[in-house]
């Protein structure tokens, strides 16, 4: 059985005609044991903190076998999450904001690159995170963990792979329908835990109203193609029901890895209120359970 986790909340006041929907999901996958991908949404975090500080989600891809890449993206998604709060200051303008959501979310990527590698011995892990605040978005990563934007029905990769096959296709030596199936497609230059500096990717984006942002693993990426996951983008209903497809369709390709996604849905409309949640009633938590093959909430990947 499957946990998920659905927020919708408001974005910041000086742009309140863009609201942010999103559902998180993660699944062990067809053929791991043990899920050692970890996310997190900012569900838990008070809507006048998001309205000054931005709207964080993190997405983390452990590796290095259950223990290690189970605690490796578990300790990157706390010390992202809690650092990035600490150090973000609240903006004097949107465009010096930018800046300040750039260094505090690369601030907090390092500490938990250290944090991983203090609580390890061995494990590591890939991470991708985005901030979206006002009409500004600033996305993250380190690893092959991925961002896209889709925008009038064109989807943009906004992350770099930090990968073996990856620098082959940049360098011209393979192209990206080979990288696929490559016998090292899964071999990383850049993890957190693997060394004391990394090279964090940075992307910088306008929002724009029914803009969707799409964080994934490669469980996901690798084994559904961009045209389906466009397709499966424009056509749910919601973050939910597109999260529950994408991992339906990763694991119909054989569920290989662990799956994990999370999905934004940037709209003009308020979300309603929901009544049975007294600490924070703009957020849900309660999606109803599906059918889904066995996976869990937050944590695990191998």
């Amino acid at each position: 059985m499957s946990d998920k986790t659905i927020e919708q909340v408001p974005s910041a006041a000086e742009n309140p005609d863009l609201y942010f929907h999103a559902a998180g999901l993660t699944n062990t996958g067809l053929i791991r044991e043990h899920n050692e991908d970890a996310y997190k949404l900012p569900s838990d975090t008070d809507t006048n903190t998001l309205s000054v500080k931005g709207h964080l989600y993190v997405l983390a891809d452990g590796m290095g076998g259950h223990q290690k890449g189970e605690v490796a993206s578990a300790v990157t998604i706390q010390t992202v999450t809690s650092e990035y709060y600490t150090l973000v200051q609240p903006p004097k303008n949107t465009v010096a904001f930018e800046t300040e959501i750039t260094n505090a979310l690369t601030d907090a990527i390092q500490k938990a690159n250290l944090n991983v590698l203090d609580e390890t011995e061995g494990g590591g892990t890939t991470v991708v995170a985005a901030v979206l605040f006002d009409n500004s978005l600033v996305t993250m990563n380190v690893g092959d963990s991925r961002a896209y934007l889709l925008r009038d029905n064109q989807l943009q990769l906004l992350s770099r792979d930090h990968s073996l096959v990856s620098r082959l296709v940049e360098m011209g030596k393979i192209t990206e329908e080979e990288a696929l199936t490559h016998p090292r497609r899964n071999v990383l230059y850049q993890a957190l835990g693997q060394g004391t500096e990394v090279d964090i990717h940075i992307n910088h984006q306008k929002l724009q109203r029914d803009d969707i942002i799409i964080l994934c693993s490669d469980g996901l990426w690798g084994e559904v193609s961009e045209s389906y996951l466009k397709q499966t983008l424009v056509t749910a209903a919601n973050p939910q029901q597109a999260a529950e497809q994408l991992i339906n369709l990763a694991n119909d390709s054989g569920g290989p890895d662990n799956i994990t996604v999370v999905i934004i849905f940037v709209l003009d409309k308020e979300p309603p209120v929901n009544n049975n949640d007294d600490t924070n009633p703009s957020i849900f938590t309660r999606p109803k359970p599906t059918t889904l093959p066995e996976g869990k909430y937050h944590t695990e990947k191998q």
